[in-house]
């Protein structure tokens, strides 16, 4: 459990889920809007209450007992009580039960209320969070403080610096106010500074931090990802920190100011806007490169035959739309659903696409 900007967010570790086996019996998947404040807490139990009821009853149209139906259920019910449990919710809460297992997780991303009961879990609201990139790395890069986060669209985790100075005194020391400090100069001369030369040695020592940063962030990550790097910082940070770090996909836009005090949160909004556009346009080619699979035989845009595909361990990539597979697509939803499950299973890639002109496309491409 994380508690961040985006309020309490549970581990996103959903291989028991994923583990679990078709033909066991009817699972049941809900989702319930919640709200980072606690201010909509007695709604958000209310909407799960309903929820059981109804699952309930699909239950027992499946055939399943009173008392298997309870058991499967009574865990979901004492959440409803849990009056401190809904004081401390994120953007959206994912329920997952059948017999033998149940799973509550609050999730960063806004879900639209749905219960399903059926024979596989309902995954398809999950995507964003389980897509396997859309990331971005941001460095708040200020003197009393450095911090690195690794952030996707929907969520931001803070991650240890390692070999990266936590701060301007790390790299610098403490400055005596009247000492002589010195720097080469063109020529072999060296410039000296001492009092009357404050600023000039504020600003050497303050490019010998940023550089010091720089080429430590490139150590850290390596030099081989392609994950953006965003920086947090005032601009003039930006050239210093670009010359000195090896790293090599570092975004040439900073979120600018201070980021000092700046939350997670923030940091992770800002940074998204400055690279949306370049993610854009890498979707654009993502996808232009699977329709030429698709083309040449290699994949399929066809739900029935892409889930079939993911059931033989087929699906190299599977592409499903930012936006979400409308439920009133019923045929789609479900066969998307499948095609879901079995790409976590088989360890293949997922990804989505953010072309809202095409809002029940899937798209896959085949291993062979």
């Amino acid at each position: 459990m994380t508690t961040t900007a985006q309020g309490i967010i549970d581990p996103l570790d959903f291989s028991d889920l994923f583990s679990r086996e078709v033909g066991t019996g009817p699972k049941a998947s809900f989702y319930v809007p919640t709200d980072v404040t606690g201010t909509k807490a007695d709604r958000s139990a209310t909407v799960l209450k309903n929820q059981i009821n109804h699952a309930a009853e699909r239950f027992h149209e499946l055939g399943t007992s009173n008392g298997e139906t309870e058991s499967i259920l009574s865990p979901i019910r004492e959440l409803v009580s849990d009056s401190s449990y809904w004081r401390q919710q994120s953007r959206g809460l994912a329920i997952f039960a059948e017999a033998g297992f149940h799973s509550a997780v609050r999730i960063p991303i806004e879900v639209e209320q749905s219960v399903v009961v059926d024979s596989r879990f309902d995954v398809l609201p999950l995507v964003p969070v389980l897509e396997s990139s859309g990331k971005c790395y941001i460095l708040a890069l200020a003197k009393n403080s450095v911090r690195l986060f690794d952030a996707t669209r929907n969520a931001i985790e803070q991650l240890p610096l390692g070999s990266i100075p936590e701060s301007f005194d790390e790299v610098v020391g403490d400055l005596p106010e009247q000492s002589l400090q010195f720097r080469a100069v063109g020529g072999g001369d060296a410039a000296f500074y001492g009092q009357g030369g404050t600023a000039d040695t504020e600003s050497m020592l303050t490019e010998k931090f940023i550089r010091a940063v720089g080429k430590a962030v490139g150590a850290e990550l390596g030099t081989a990802r392609s994950q953006p790097l965003v920086l947090a910082s005032v601009a003039e940070y930006l050239p210093i920190f670009r010359k000195a770090s090896p790293y090599p996909v570092i975004h040439d836009q900073v979120i600018p100011g201070s980021p000092e005090h700046s939350q997670p949160e923030d940091l992770r909004s800002a940074a998204w806007r400055l690279v949306n556009d370049s993610e854009l346009a890498r979707e654009s080619v993502e996808r232009d490169r699977a329709m030429s699979l698709v083309h040449n035989g290699k994949g399929s845009l066809d739900p029935a035959e892409i889930a079939h595909a993911g059931q033989e361990g087929r699906i190299d990539t599977l592409y499903l739309p930012r936006i979400g597979i409308r439920r009133q697509s019923a045929d789609t939803y479900v066969l998307a659903n499948d095609a879901v499950l079995s790409t976590i299973r088989t360890s293949a890639s997922l990804r989505t696409l953010g072309d809202e002109d095409r809002p029940d496309e899937v798209i896959a491409t085949f291993r062979y």
